[in-house]
């Protein structure tokens, strides 16, 4: 897309433009826009391949209509922890939103030591929200992008846990520890966990570098992979990459959890203790698949890969993931989950 072409022709925003590619745009192309006036906007374009990669991948352009759609729902639901849209263009496969100047993805916050316990509060609040409410009714590809959802299914749940996959990228030194026939069994459990329809609309792709901060405010991003499926996908997402961004730094992990599942538990009016103990468990096992998918496939964790002893982190993620995988339904609470830990 030539971005100065379309602001001049389809937006209000007044030439000429400064226009400054944003990091973190692999699936979609994502522009910091300042016009002659001052104003700042994000524009994000959908090209008809990944990003990343370029025509070689070829990848539909409605992603960004699930990811509009998804967003609009999310900020009826929590209008202040969402960026506004600004403009919806379908049409282009191109959107506006505002500009969070200031913040930085929460996995940038992690590396740089920032651990505003209150934004792990309002992130809880969050999925708390969208697991109290169900958007209006809309065919299914309103909100869901069934090639999305396809990609989550193997990338998630099938390339990383079979043997020898062209498709994982393991580092030369990393063997992973052979999948137990239970491991199987329960990622099989999970997958079909993630398939099963469900009335609330989730992120489907919620971790810290979907998430911009500055002090305790959040703005939750990056909505393409949205879909109707159990809320434990997204807690337990979330928790995975807590648990990796932690590892080998000065972080107050129990706190942050604590924070991030009690606020849950709050906004989404869970009285229930055995509905509790069954969604925290869920989250546990999702949270055991995406450490364990993310030491082989090729968009790996930043937090690990920073790490100077990466050999140790790995080795550590990669038994815990088995660990949370294998035994997710015995692992009812949170003072379970902590005592998990490495």
């Amino acid at each position: 897309m030539h971005v100065a072409s379309y602001l001049a022709k389809h937006t209000p925003l007044s030439p000429p433009f400064t226009c400054t590619a944003l990091s973190g745009g692999n699936m979609n192309q994502v522009v910091l826009v300042q016009d002659a006036l001052g104003n700042e906007v994000v524009l994000k374009y959908a090209p008809p391949y990944l990003h990343l990669l370029g025509p070689s991948f070829a990848l539909t352009q409605e992603r960004i209509s699930v990811e509009m759609h998804a967003l609009a729902y999310f900020a009826s639901v929590t209008p202040s922890f969402v960026p506004r849209l600004l403009q919806e263009d379908e049409a282009n496969h191109c959107m506006l939103l505002e500009y969070k100047k200031g913040f930085v993805t929460l996995r940038e916050a992690h590396l740089q030591g920032d651990f505003t316990l209150e934004r792990y509060t309002n992130l809880g609040a969050f999925v708390g929200a969208l697991a109290t409410h169900t958007p209006a009714p809309k065919p299914v590809e309103f909100y869901e992008n069934a090639t999305l959802k396809s990609i989550t299914d193997a990338y998630v749940f099938t390339i990383a846990f079979l043997e020898n996959s062209p498709k994982t990228v393991p580092h030369p030194w990393f063997t992973p520890l052979p999948k137990s026939a239970r491991l199987l069994e329960n990622v099989a459990f999970l997958k079909t966990l993630f398939h099963t329809p469900y009335p609330h609309l989730i992120h489907g792709d919620l971790h810290t570098g979907s998430v911009l901060v500055r002090g305790e405010e959040i703005a939750v991003i990056d909505a393409e992979f949205a879909l109707f499926g159990p809320v434990s996908f997204d807690l337990g997402n979330v928790m995975a990459h807590l648990v990796m961004d932690s590892f080998g730094r000065d972080f107050p992990r129990k706190n942050a959890l604590e924070g991030f599942w009690d606020a849950f538990v709050e906004e989404s009016v869970l009285t229930c203790k055995a509905t509790k103990e069954a969604i925290f468990s869920q989250s546990v096992g999702f949270c055991g698949v995406e450490i364990a998918r993310r030491l082989v496939v090729p968009a790996k964790s930043p937090a690990l890969e920073s790490l100077a002893h990466k050999e140790k982190a790995y080795a550590h993620m990669d038994a815990l993931s088995h660990r949370l995988i294998e035994n997710f339904k015995q692992i009812k609470t949170l003072q379970d989950f902590l005592g998990v830990l490495p």
